[in-house]
């Protein structure tokens, strides 16, 4: 038997979470108010090899897929966290390049 592995969907941007209403108290900086302390990502999996083919392709097809990029693996996901899924960041010039 094969093993099936989840797929995971990460957000481009940094997400922001709102704490409940009175949760911390008000302080003179507002800047942490709303910053998440850590990367968010969902971990997606199907059950089984063709739900999880079809959750990938419905992902794709939908308008979140241009706010969060897809990983199939493991590996795919650590390239995505050290940049290198973001298509819009620029390619940093070689020494050979001029």
């Amino acid at each position: 038997t094969r093993e099936i592995n989840p797929f995971y969907i990460v957000p481009k941007k940094r997400y922001v979470y709102l704490p409940p209403t009175n949760f911390r108290e008000k302080k003179e900086s507002d800047v942490h108010k709303k910053s998440s302390p850590f990367v968010s990502m969902w971990y997606c999996w199907g059950g089984d090899e063709k739900r999880n083919e079809n959750l990938m392709k419905a992902f794709r097809k939908s308008s979140a897929s241009g706010d969060c990029d897809l990983a199939r693996s493991k590996s795919a996901l650590r390239d995505l966290r050290r940049g290198g899924g973001n298509k819009s960041k620029k390619k940093k010039k070689s020494r050979t390049d001029k």
